[in-house]
């Protein structure tokens, strides 16, 4: 049984990443309406008949996602009755669970009531957290199951507190990077690192919203940087911390180049599914980080 917990933990946090990446799919192919304004139905039919393009991919994103769902409840409910005492998996199995759902709320809201750009964006910011909070869980349950011992830093409560303030500065970037796409700014700068030819182009415009969302995610290189600096200084034994942040700023690179590739591609789908997969990827191994970083206090006290 403790096998097919693990490979339904793998099978979940797979199916929660192709949510998010179907969600930028529906986004970038103009798909939100292809059910209309029905939901959970499509035009009105539980499989709708329409060859539309637009209709397949929002259907089915919707069915995945509904799988998605299932799939987080039964992994969920297993992992606490397996492990009733493990405060962390309680953590994670709420977290799962609650952002799942929270997730196919605003979907389904942004479907019957038109939403703004801000509560659009919020919501691939939801969806990245329904798969951090999924992935950690399946990382807690291999933990638990497969590996010797638990994994506890050596660190101290300044790097900790490093971890979680980039974590949260890193989702509000993040954030940002979905504005810029639900207000129709991602060709707002034609260039780079120029903006249309300028420096610093007119922040009330989409250029500058691009503008913005650049230099803040310039920021998180910097940050990465030299957090890494200080890890292989100080922590370099931290095996779980040293190739956590290594890992998250290798995914913060390839974000970097597959967006200035969206850019000059002028929105081609891959790299902009590719740009996707890159920061759900980033946050949730540097959510991974923060979660190892915390177990500091248990071993100390």
């Amino acid at each position: 049984m403790d096998r097919i917990l693990r490979w339904l933990s793998v099978l979940t946090s797979f199916v929660v990443l192709l949510v998010v990446l179907m969600g930028a799919l529906v986004t970038n192919t103009g798909s939100a309406d292809g059910c209309g304004a029905t939901w959970p139905l499509c035009y009105g039919e539980v499989i709708p008949t329409g060859a539309h393009k637009e209709t397949m991919i929002e259907f089915s994103h919707r069915a995945v996602a509904g799988l998605a769902g299932i799939l987080v409840v039964v992994q969920a409910v297993w992992a606490c009755i397996k492990f009733p005492k493990r405060k962390e998996i309680k953590f994670m199995t709420i977290s799962s669970v609650f952002f799942i759902v929270l997730q196919a709320l605003m979907g389904a809201a942004a479907v019957i009531w038109s939403q703004s750009s801000i509560v659009l964006a919020l919501h691939f910011g939801i969806s990245l957290l329904s798969f951090a909070s999924t992935l950690l869980l399946t990382i807690l349950i291999f933990e638990e199951l497969s590996f010797r011992k638990r994994m506890i830093p050596d660190i101290s409560k300044g790097m900790t507190w490093n971890y979680i303030l980039l974590s949260l500065y890193s989702y509000i970037v993040i954030y940002s990077g979905a504005f810029v796409r639900h207000t129709d700014s991602s060709l707002g700068c034609l260039d780079f690192p120029r903006c249309n030819g300028e420096w610093v182009p007119d922040l009330y415009s989409r250029a500058g919203i691009q503008y913005i969302h650049r230099t803040l995610a310039g920021l998180i290189v910097i940050w990465l940087l030299i957090t890494i600096i200080i890890v292989l200084l100080r922590y370099k034994r931290e095996g779980y911390v040293l190739n956590g942040t290594l890992i998250a700023f290798l995914c913060v690179v390839l974000q970097a180049i597959s967006g200035v590739i969206v850019i000059y591609s002028r929105m081609e789908l891959p790299f902009v599914l590719m740009h996707s997969l890159f920061v759900t990827c980033f946050f949730a191994t540097l959510t991974f980080v923060v979660m190892i970083a915390l177990r500091r206090k248990e071993k100390r006290y």
